[in-house]
């Protein structure tokens, strides 16, 4: 009976660790005071350039690549719940689809298969010329998401300006987005 019991208690705390596992940038926990996340990131070679309550805003390179990241904390205590990476703006579809494509290929090794929506609305089609004017228009569609344990890390290119588009990745931390949501009801 004791043996069963302790199996049981073992179980409920492995079972307890698992479901506060937090999702990592760069190897960093998305977790944490906003001002202990920007110093481990600062540790990590990204420059800060600016700064509030609720975010920070850091350069640096990620995958091999200059980004801009954009770090996300809950309103009230300040708590670190997402990441945003964006990458240079393209104004050429063929290598805004190349960033996607070798950063989708780095994420499918750390994370294995994403759900994937990559695809123009009808009548529009890749191959015409004005792939970029169907993004910002909302006819085209390219995103992937990583559904992890620790919460999605979702890959998609966004339109930017006129006809000109750009690759993000979001890490959000499925503990912390609860926080979130806890302090924004209140």
């Amino acid at each position: 009976m004791k043996r069963l019991i302790l199996t049981l208690a073992l179980a409920v705390l492995c079972l307890t660790a698992a479901a506060q596992e937090h999702i990592s940038f760069a190897g960093i926990p998305v977790d944490g005071a906003l001002t202990e996340f920007v110093a481990s990131m600062k540790d990590a070679g990204f420059t800060e350039f600016g700064s509030n309550d609720t975010g920070a805003l850091l350069k640096g390179k990620l995958f091999g690549r200059d980004c801009t990241v954009i770090v996300k904390a809950t309103p009230k205590s300040g708590v670190v719940y997402a990441v945003n990476a964006t990458f240079p703006i393209r104004n050429n579809w063929k290598v805004c689809k190349g960033d996607y494509l070798d950063i989708q290929s780095i994420l499918n090794k750390e994370y294995g298969r994403p759900v994937k929506i990559e695809k123009f609305e009808r009548p529009y089609r890749e191959g015409d010329g004005l792939e970029l004017h169907h993004l910002n228009m909302g006819l085209c569609k390219w995103i992937s998401t990583y559904n992890t344990p620790a919460g999605p890390v979702t890959l998609r290119i966004l339109p930017v300006i006129v006809n000109n588009g750009q690759v993000m990745v979001s890490w959000e931390d499925s503990v912390n987005l609860s926080l979130l949501s806890s302090e924004t009801v209140q």
